[in-house]
Parts: structure tokens; sequence; C-alpha cells
């Protein structure tokens, strides 16, 4: 006797987005039940992609270690603005008060805060644009038919 093998999710979901591109997509007649299924594939490629890393935890390490070196750089500060914006456990969080408090407090730290962390989050929205593209792309088509 053997045991089943059951197929693992992303062969799955490789076999649904196949089928809607090649198979219903192509039959499908009206323009929002074509938006549909184009975006039911966007969605299916973005699910796959998501199972396929936990980019959560590598983006949390990426800017905590920004936020780390923002923390080492406005030490010496006297303003207290720069210590409030770091109150909190969160990376996302303390990136976020820094940028404002770099708004609301222009001048060389803030320029450094914005040097220290743009690149970081530049990087993590062009991977997460990238992995949302099948989405985009969906939406685009959809709007080009209005």
């Amino acid at each position: 006797m053997t045991l089943p093998v059951n197929p693992d999710v992303e062969t799955i979901l490789d076999s649904c987005i196949e089928t809607l591109r090649d198979v219903v997509l192509p039959n499908v007649a009206g323009q929002w039940p074509r938006y549909s299924a184009d975006l039911l594939v966007g969605s299916l490629e973005y699910a796959k992609q998501l199972l396929g890393e936990d980019s959560n935890a590598k983006r949390r390490a990426e800017l905590a270690a920004a936020v780390d070196a923002v923390r080492t750089f406005v030490a010496s500060e006297s303003e207290p603005h720069w210590t409030e914006a770091l109150a909190t456990d969160s990376p996302f969080e303390a990136a976020s008060r820094l940028l404002v408090t770099g708004q609301n407090h222009p001048g060389a730290v803030a320029d450094r805060v914005r040097e220290i962390l743009h690149p970081v989050l530049n990087r993590q929205l062009d991977a997460e644009f990238a992995r949302t593209i099948g989405l985009f792309g969906a939406f685009a088509r959809n709007m080009a038919a209005s």
C-alpha cells in the first residue's frame, strides 16, 4: 500500500493561474467578467509569491538595522523630538515617526535621517510593487477599457 502524496500549494496555484489565463479568460465575454478573471489571475500570482518567502521578517530586519543606524546618529542630538520618534519597538512605526519628525524639524539631522531610511524603504516598496505587478496589470487594463 502506498501513501497518497498531496500536491504542494504552488502547484495548485500554478494550475489555477494557467487555467484562468489560458482557458477562462480567452472565452470570457464582457468587460466586467474579463476584468474579474484577470484580477483573479493577478491575485493568485501574488498569493503564490507570498507563500514563497517571509518578506515581513526580512523587511523588519532591514528596517530595524536602518533605524538602529539613525538611533546611533541622533543619540548625540539634544533635541527631544528625535528621541521621542524612536520610542517604539516597531521599526515600521519608528521609521514613520522619524520621517514625520524630519518634515516638522528640517535641517541637517532630518536630511541624514532621510539619507539612511529612504533607500531601505524605496527598495522595500520596489520589491512589493514587483510582487503585485499582476494586480496592477489587471487594474490598468480595466482603466484603459473604461
